[in-house]
Formats: C-alpha cells, sequence, structure tokens
C-alpha cells in the first residue's frame, strides 16, 4: 500500500470533525444551483437565438444567474476538516492548511438584516456568525448557524491558545 501525501496530511488519516453544510442547507444549496445553472443554459441558448436588439439584456442576465450558481456553489463547498494538528479549510477552488495554534481567536457575533418591502412593512433575520482569526488579527474563515461542528473548533481554539499561554508563562 502506497502512502500518498496530500497537502502534508495522510490520505488515510481521518478528520476529528468536519464543519460543513447541516444537511437541510445542502439539499437547498443543491436545489439551488441545478436551477440557476439551468436558468443559465437556457438563458444563454436564447440569447444566441434573439435578435440583437435583446441579445444584451439576455447576456447580462445570464451573467447574474451565473453569478448566483457560482455563489450556491461556493456555499456548498464550503468546509473545514479538523485533523491532528491541522485545520484544513476548503471553499470552491481553495485549499488552506492552518497549524491549530496559528488560529489566534474566534469571536462570535449575531448579525442582524432588515427588508422594507416599502408599504410600512418590515422583517429581520439573524443568523450568529463565528469569525476565525490568525494571530495577526487578519480573518482566516468564518461560519454561521447553517454549519455544524464550529463550537467543537472554537473550543479547540481556546483551549490551544490558554495551553499556548501557559506554556510562555512557564519560561
Amino acid at each position: 500500500m502506497e502512502l500518498k501525501k496530500k497537502s502534508n496530511i495522510l490520505d488515510e488519516e481521518e478528520p476529528k470533525y468536519i464543519i460543513s453544510l447541516k444537511k437541510g442547507y445542502r439539499i437547498l444549496h443543491i436545489i439551488m444551483s441545478i436551477f440557476f445553472l439551468s436558468c443559465t443554459l437556457y438563458f444563454g441558448m436564447i440569447s444566441f437565438r434573439a435578435g440583437t436588439d435583446t441579445m444584451v439584456f439576455d447576456i447580462g442576465f445570464t451573467g447574474i444567474v451565473f453569478v448566483f450558481f457560482i455563489y450556491t456553489l461556493n456555499g456548498m463547498t464550503k468546509r473545514c476538516e479538523r485533523y491532528k494538528e491541522k485545520v484544513v479549510y476548503s471553499c470552491l477552488f481553495t485549499k488552506r492548511e492552518y497549524n491549530l495554534s496559528d488560529i489566534a481567536s474566534s469571536n462570535e457575533k449575531i448579525e442582524e438584516f432588515y427588508k422594507d418591502y416599502g408599504d410600512g412593512n418590515v422583517t429581520s433575520s439573524w443568523d450568529k456568525v463565528t469569525t476565525f482569526y490568525n494571530k495577526q488579527g487578519k480573518k482566516i474563515f468564518k461560519f454561521g448557524l447553517a454549519y455544524d461542528n464550529v463550537q467543537l473548533l472554537v473550543k479547540e481554539v481556546k483551549n490551544t491558545q490558554k495551553s499556548i499561554s501557559n506554556q510562555k508563562r512557564k519560561k
């Protein structure tokens, strides 16, 4: 059996846990991406058959729908895997690897969204977003309530930073 290395993590090593979309949200993202892909293909074909007066509108609308398609794919593929001493964050076309000690802090905050319908009715919604930062204070990645196992990583980051600070005090 030949061992293959993939970004310094053995393929045979199982992650301790994975932060990924919850099942219901994953199904929603799959349905949305199929819808946006089919709309992109449909309006793309119409734009090539249409006359020049509507072609610009059709190409623009196809581009907008394609952006929504990429956005839903991005949300669907966003995940974080926790290995022995590493955290691997992957999203659509990128894959980044961090040592657990490189993640300095996390911040949980509630983001509120308001929508005004123009007739006096205002609706609000909210999401609890957890953002992870490196030692320089730069945002590494963030996850909302739609993702499983975020609290496990928050707890491990706090414990790791606590043990690092305890080791510095002992020296």
